[in-house]
């Protein structure tokens, strides 16, 4: 499996309980979790636009 496949199966398992929990999977988060399959960002640089997002930065 290269690291790609393995991102995008985290990014899919990581929507897969969002959604068994009840919540909705953004668009903001479709679009930064793409970055982060593709190798555009670093999984510590998706985390923080995640925080960031949520004001918790």
């Amino acid at each position: 499996m290269t690291m790609t496949e393995q991102r995008s199966k985290w990014v899919n398992e990581a929507a897969h309980s969002m959604n068994l929990e009840g919540l909705e999977v953004s668009d903001e988060y479709r679009a930064e979790s793409e970055e982060y399959v593709t190798g555009k960002v670093t999984s510590d640089e998706l985390v923080r636009k995640a925080r960031a997002r949520f004001g918790l930065d």
